[in-house]
């Protein structure tokens, strides 16, 4: 996922589709840094690896 792309949903509430996963997270994007992504849930923060994303839908 190319870095710059995902510069522009910082801040904003996404869900996003990992490959190899029956599910989905859904979250506001924190930071990109390399390859690497900050997802704030309701309880808790996930750190995802850039090359897993399948998809990134953002909420309006």
């Amino acid at each position: 996922m190319p870095k710059e792309m995902l510069q522009e949903l910082i801040g904003k509430d996404c869900i996003i589709t990992i490959f190899n996963d029956f599910g989905s997270i859904q979250g506001k994007l924190i930071t990109v840094e390399e390859n690497w992504i900050k997802v704030e849930e309701k309880k808790k923060v996930r750190i995802i690896n850039g090359d897993m994303i399948k998809d990134i839908s953002v909420l309006k």
